[in-house]
C-alpha cells in the first residue's frame, strides 16, 4: 500500500500564490509589503498545521469570505502536476493500492475539488482528508489505513507531517524534496528527518521492483 500527500508531492500549487497575492494586493489597493508578510502567514501557519485561510484572513480584509474563496479558486486554476508524477502513478498503480492522504482546504470541499480538477483522483482508490471530523490529524489518517493492511509506504514534502509518523511501525516514509516561494519553508525544513529523500517519484520504482 502507497499514500501520497498532494501539495507539493503530486503538484505545485505554491508557485502561484505570491502572484495571488500580488493581485490582491493590486485590487485592493493594499500597502507595500503586503505580499511578503502574507507570504511569512502562509509559512508560519503550515508550519504550524493551520491550513484553513479564513480563520486568520479576517484579520487582514473585512471581506474575508469572499477572498478565500478566491484565492482557492486561482489557485486550483494554476496548479501544476510535478514531473513524474503521472508516469509514476500509472507505472504502481497495478501492483499497489494507492491512496492520497492530504490536508483540508479550509474546506475538505474545497481540497477535494481541487484533487479532482487535476485528474489525478483516477489513479487512488480513496481519498483521505485530515484536519476533518473523520481525521483530525496525519496521524489518525495514516493509522487508519494501517488498519487494513499492516505495511505502507508514505510520501510527503512537509518535514513537520513526515515527524508525526516516525514513531509508527511497519512504515516507509520518503520525503520528496519541495520547497516553496515561503521566505522560511520553515515546514519543509524542521525538525529534521532522517529518510529516504527523493526529488521526483520516479527515483521510488527501482525500490518498488516495478
Amino acid at each position: 500500500m502507497i499514500a501520497i500527500d498532494f501539495d507539493g508531492t503530486l503538484v505545485d500549487s505554491y508557485t502561484i500564490i505570491p502572484i495571488i497575492y500580488k493581485k490582491f494586493q493590486e485590487d485592493y489597493k493594499l500597502p507595500e509589503g503586503f505580499v511578503d508578510a502574507m507570504l511569512c502567514f502562509e509559512d508560519i501557519w503550515d508550519f504550524f498545521g493551520i491550513f484553513e485561510r479564513k480563520r486568520w484572513i479576517k484579520y487582514v480584509f473585512k471581506d474575508g469570505e469572499s477572498l478565500w474563496e478566491d484565492y482557492w479558486k486561482i489557485r486550483e486554476e494554476n496548479q501544476v502536476i510535478l514531473p513524474g508524477t503521472i508516469e509514476f502513478l500509472k507505472s504502481v498503480k497495478k501492483e499497489y493500492e494507492l491512496y492520497l492522504v492530504s490536508s483540508v482546504d479550509d474546506t475538505e470541499d474545497i481540497k477535494i475539488r481541487r484533487i479532482k480538477s487535476s485528474g489525478l483522483q483516477v489513479y487512488f482508490k480513496d481519498i483521505i482528508i485530515y484536519g476533518t471530523k473523520d481525521f483530525p490529524t496525519i496521524l489518525d489518517a495514516i493509522k487508519y489505513l494501517m488498519e487494513e493492511e499492516k505495511k505502507l509506504i508514505y510520501i510527503d514534502d512537509k518535514n513537520t507531517n513526515i515527524s508525526k509518523l516516525l514513531d509508527l511501525k511497519n512504515i516507509k516514509l520518503i520525503k520528496r524534496i519541495f520547497y516553496p516561494p515561503f521566505p522560511f519553508k520553515l515546514a519543509w525544513r524542521y525538525p529534521n528527518v532522517e529518510v529516504e529523500y527523493i526529488t521526483n517519484l520516479l527515483e521510488i520504482l527501482p525500490y518498488l521492483n516495478v
